[in-house]
């Protein structure tokens, strides 16, 4: 135990300095590695403190996220072996069960039956799915549902609850007022936590259930919720994400976002957290708005190099930069045709 306290003593002193990604990959890692070693009073102790402190890194994301984000990557949805997933989802029960009152073993075996599901769904489309698997795939959604239900009182404390339902409700295909309903709740009781409106786009997105304008219709419905707290920061975050699961770099012109809400809801998210990771990708979007005033204003706050993850290639940086510039020193429209990315 003492090895452990002081990998995460270092870990935490490391984080301090470390870069938006590092500390992700940190945090995340952490979450896997204690799994994986069987270490489940350690992953309860981390998942509360995150939990009750509601800690962020430096760019807004919740830690608690990036907790479950490294279970999450533990299944591998490619092994066909069905004693593997056994081997999994009875790790994940053991500590369920030892710690019966706390939310996150809970949340971790039905992620995994849920993953289960999809190993035999696969990620393409429905079209493409063998007619032999989607028996098994509906019966482990089925599964994790009933075991997310029975285990609601204890589980719902914790905001992950509520956005696996949202991503069952996707997957089994509930109908637009019982995905309301559960969204309702969900943004009622955890009304901070950004993986629920996350989910919630993914239900909304044209390829399952919703479309371009009920994206835009939750956006602003999310703006109302989150008001207090986030100001008008949680727009962007929405199409940000939409941006990297529907869009991409057609977000503004395939999806319903309105650029002069985005901007000031990016203004909103930086005045809390103004990190390099989100001047960089609010920079890169707006370049494909074609705002070339607020493309200039910040990539003259990017310090140090770009972030690559961010800007795709180093060459999209560089004529987004040289762009804006001399569409400002040439006094043209500040509002217009960008850029476009070619990588």
């Amino acid at each position: 135990m003492k090895a452990w306290a002081a990998i995460f003593l270092f870990c935490c002193t490391f984080m301090a300095s470390a870069g938006e990604l590092k500390e992700r990959q940190l945090t995340s890692d952490r979450a896997m590695t204690l799994f994986h070693s069987g270490q489940f009073a350690a992953l309860d102790k981390d998942a509360r403190q995150y939990r009750e402190s509601g800690a962020r890194t430096s760019s807004g994301l919740w830690k608690l996220t990036l907790f479950y984000s490294g279970l999450t990557q533990i299944p591998n949805s490619n092994v066909m072996d069905e004693d593997y997933w056994k081997g999994l989802e009875n790790k994940a029960l053991k500590w369920a069960s030892t710690y019966p009152n706390s939310p996150s073993g809970h949340l971790v075996y039905a992620d995994f039956l849920i993953s289960h599901a999809w190993m035999y769904r696969g990620g393409g489309w429905s079209n493409e799915v063998r007619e032999e698997d989607w028996k098994p795939f509906h019966a482990y959604l089925a599964k994790a549902r009933n075991y997310l239900t029975r285990h609601k009182a204890v589980a719902s404390r914790d905001p992950r609850w509520y956005e696996l339902m949202i991503k069952l409700a996707t997957a089994e295909g509930w109908n637009m007022n019982e995905f309301n309903s559960l969204v309702d709740e969900a943004t009622a009781r955890h009304p901070y936590f950004y993986q629920i409106y996350f989910a919630a786009i993914d239900y909304l997105s044209p390829k399952w259930h919703g479309s371009r304008d009920e994206i835009e219709h939750f956006a602003q419905k999310a703006v109302k919720i989150t008001r207090g707290a986030e100001g008008k920061g949680i727009y962007s975050r929405i199409y940000w994400y939409a941006s990297q699961v529907n869009y991409g770099e057609d977000l503004f012109t395939d999806s319903s976002v309105v650029w002069s809400k985005m901007s000031q809801s990016i203004d909103d998210v930086l005045k809390q957290y103004p990190d390099q990771w989100n001047i960089n990708n609010f920079a890169y979007f707006s370049c494909l708005a074609g705002d070339a005033q607020k493309t200039s204003s910040l990539t003259s706050r990017v310090t140090g190099r770009p972030i690559l993850e961010a800007w795709k290639s180093m060459s999209f940086y560089d004529r987004c930069k040289k762009w804006s510039s001399t569409t400002l020193k040439e006094n043209r429209k500040q509002f217009g045709t960008g850029p476009r990315l070619e990588i």
